[in-house]
């Protein structure tokens, strides 16, 4: 009778463990969200939720026949490559978008000169990724046991191009919000510092997980066991998710009278300061709120912002996002 050792209950347990929590956060962020809301930026999320649940499934699927089989064995590192790369592109995508909407005013993607250079400069993670494929390892020892990872020549490109593209994206995101000089002011100025704060210590967390899973890699130099190698690519793009999921979620914890209380009296002060003849003075009962509108799938940052922009230039210009 077959008997699983401890790494294949440990493995299988992760990935039955990282399902269930994606599968939460996401019911968590699309609650009572309509499909025709769901914006590019927020899509991003979603996707990313969606591909770390999918990461988790087939890496469950995969544990449980990975030892005396080189087929199992040869789709844990392909898929582990597959996946994982498409984790780390939505992230690209999130961040670059991010860079977007707190730097372009009024102009499209297709017009906005930076957008283009940071989609340029995405177009070389598929020679990353073709190392990656290369360069790989699966193999089955005498005992049976799968070992898969990546030669040194495929794992270093993918470290160092995640180190520059990181820091490069969030570099561009948190120059505009920190500027004195910044055309993001007003009542949402110091929301959005909070939210690049987040970002900083997001993208900061998210680099140094990747990085860590990526050098376990170079160490074994593609010989480590599939099992543990999947785990660990599990737990790093859930990991991600995670991160992406509190930076993209609102701060606080006051109860929703109270927070409903505080907005109005927010949009009250906000009205009398920052309407002036884009908002005609109506009733106290009829008053645009300056605080953002509460949604479950919110993306903070673009909330903020196109609160900025529906008080400085009209509500069309947030058909922008």
């Amino acid at each position: 009778m077959f008997v699983p050792d401890f790494e294949e209950s440990l493995s299988l347990f992760i990935s039955l463990a990282c399902v269930s929590l994606m599968a939460t956060l996401f019911g968590r962020k699309t609650a009572g969200t309509k499909l025709n809301t769901i914006n590019y930026a927020r899509g991003l999320v979603v996707a990313l939720y969606l591909v770390s649940w999918i990461f988790s499934i087939i890496a469950a699927m995969l544990v449980q026949t990975n030892n005396y089989n080189l087929l199992s064995c040869e789709l844990s590192i392909l898929s582990c490559i597959a996946l994982y790369a498409l984790s780390k592109i939505i992230i690209y995508l999130f961040l670059a978008e991010k860079v977007y909407v707190v730097t372009a005013v009024g102009v499209t993607r297709s017009n906005f000169f930076l957008y283009k250079v940071n989609m340029v400069l995405m177009t070389p993670y598929i020679g990353v990724i073709t190392c990656m494929v290369l360069f790989r390892v699966a193999k089955l020892e005498e005992e049976g046991k799968c070992y898969i990872g990546l030669l040194r020549q495929g794992a270093l490109p993918l470290i160092l191009y995640d180190i520059v593209m990181s820091c490069w994206l969030t570099f561009l995101f948190l120059r505009p919000l920190m500027s004195s000089s910044s055309f993001l002011q007003g009542p949402s100025k110091g929301k959005l510092r909070d939210v690049a704060r987040r970002t900083l210590l997001g993208s900061i967390l998210a680099l140094l997980l990747s990085s860590a899973n990526i050098f376990t890699l170079v160490y074994f130099n593609g010989h480590e066991r599939g099992l543990i190698c999947l785990a660990s690519c599990t737990v790093d793009v859930t990991l991600n998710a995670i991160t992406i999921h509190w930076v993209t979620s609102r701060g606080g914890g006051s109860s929703n009278g109270r927070t409903t209380n505080n907005r109005t009296d927010r949009a009250s002060n906000g009205d009398r300061r920052y309407r002036g003849d884009h908002y005609p003075m109506q009733g106290m009962g009829n008053e645009k709120q300056v605080g953002p509108v509460e949604s479950h799938i919110s993306v903070t940052v673009e909330s903020y912002v196109e609160e900025y922009h529906q008080m400085q230039y009209g509500s069309s210009s947030s058909q922008r996002f």
